[in-house]
């Protein structure tokens, strides 16, 4: 999404477990070798302020609250992020931790607010038309009304506090607004994110079978994914240092046993690499 002529700040709901996925924590899901809450950040990462709302590891420059108390609820999340932001932009995005398509859903917020007329926000809409109510942008001070007015926000639903709104409901054609409820779900979108990254790559596989002609290696040895992945999880760990060295690291362990397991090389490694010292700027 390139530089929007939009003042907007965002929020990312982060504070649920997902019930039907045995309870694990949405936001730090892979989805295509990339975390969720990292897919949904990107996605607003042309706000003024990124507030995420749950016990999850946040990146530099992302501001964390947590709802009080700890799993009341998404609309007691929304709330709290509200209060980090002290000085509102005019606009704020409301978003899910779980959306996987959330960086092809958000301009069509953006457009929508652009676009101008009087609703007081703008929702994706599933394919019956009902608004996924954290997947929207809204006029701040219309927002922070209806927060306010609501009351206490523990325990009760998102849908409630955004009630008294003008929204208009943006069709979601595209499915870009699915959220991850289900290991159905899940596995829909991983497939869908990797069939992506496998167009998006053929360069790197044609500079891959260059690469190793040059130097005498079968490319047939080149895992382009799971050394994508290993890096991603120890750069997201914290050790981002040591992240090239990791991949390293496997290609040596590999040359020296042609006969290893890549895949327990690669968690070897990545067991070892995510328990590199910390930086200090990253602790």
């Amino acid at each position: 999404m390139p530089e929007v002529p939009l003042s907007f700040d965002a929020i990312i709901v982060a504070g649920g477990r997902g019930s039907r996925l045995g309870g694990v924590v949405k936001a730090d899901l892979q989805v295509g070798g990339e975390r969720l809450l990292d897919r949904v950040l990107l996605a607003v990462r042309h706000a003024r302020q990124r507030v995420v709302v749950g016990m999850v590891d946040v990146p530099d420059g992302v501001r964390q609250m947590v709802e009080d108390p700890p799993g009341s609820g998404p609309a007691a999340g929304l709330v709290a992020g509200l209060e980090a932001i002290t000085e509102p932009a005019e606009w704020t995005v409301v978003l899910a931790c779980d959306l996987p398509g959330a960086e092809e859903a958000v301009p069509h917020l953006i457009r929508a607010a652009i676009a101008g007329g009087d609703a007081d926000g703008h929702c994706l809409g599933s394919r019956d038309g009902t608004p996924q109510w954290l997947l929207g942008i809204h006029r701040s001070d219309a927002l922070r009304r209806a927060a306010k007015d609501y009351g206490d926000p523990r325990q009760r639903s998102v849908r409630g506090l955004l009630a008294p709104l003008r929204l208009d409901v943006i069709a979601d054609v595209a499915d870009v607004g699915k959220d991850v409820d289900t290991w159905g779900d899940y596995e829909a979108w991983d497939r869908r994110w990797r069939s992506t990254m496998e167009a998006e790559h053929e360069g790197w596989h044609q500079f891959v079978e260059q690469a190793c002609e040059a130097v005498g290696v079968d490319p047939g040895l080149v895992d382009i994914n799971a050394v994508l992945d290993m890096t991603r999880e120890v750069a997201h760990a914290g050790a981002r240092p040591m992240a090239p060295v990791s991949a390293y690291l496997l290609g040596l362990a590999s040359g020296l046993d042609a006969d290893a397991d890549p895949e327990r090389l690669r968690s070897v490694i990545e067991d070892v690499a995510t328990a590199a010292p910390v930086p200090k700027e990253h602790s």
